[in-house]
């Protein structure tokens, strides 16, 4: 009789450390949550309340259907472009599995477009946009920009 009640004691025991265990778990994890961003074909992810944490730069970037603030002239246009053949796990009985590049890729090429504007003298980057494109045995992108400086006047 005591040993069955010693059992009892025992399991309830473990009942009440799993349910602290599982309450705390809970309040330490953080919410995230992933939406679309449609400026560059990516997904943004958000932490705790819900809002973006914004991107810094060394200049202005700014996209496609967007326009800057201030006055600007044209230093030179620029662009980032590479087609390369379909790799053996991007296709399956004939079908594209899936193109384009990841979002690490992406911001990783925004990055070289952004020091190739620096190397220029601008102080913005506006019109920047990402193209994908694909054939039946190739797969490729365009990143396109205007390297600009402001002007007064």
């Amino acid at each position: 009789m005591i040993l069955k009640l010693f059992n009892f004691l025992k399991l309830i025991a473990v009942f009440i450390m799993i349910g602290l265990s599982s309450s705390c778990k809970n309040q330490l994890k953080q919410s995230t949550y992933y939406s679309p961003n449609y400026k560059d074909g990516s997904t943004e992810r958000h932490d705790g309340l819900g809002f973006e944490i914004p991107r810094k730069y060394e200049i202005d970037v700014v996209y496609f259907n967007e326009t800057p603030k201030q006055k600007f002239e044209i230093i030179e246009p620029l662009s980032i472009t590479q087609e390369i053949p379909l790799e053996d796990k991007q296709t399956q009985n004939g079908k594209m599995l899936y193109r384009g590049n990841h979002q690490t890729e992406k911001q990783n090429l925004l990055n070289k477009m952004i020091e190739s504007a620096l190397a220029l003298g601008a102080g913005a980057l506006i019109d920047v946009k990402y193209q994908v494109f694909s054939t039946s045995t190739t797969t490729g992108y365009t990143f396109t920009g205007k390297a600009v400086r402001y002007v007064l006047k």
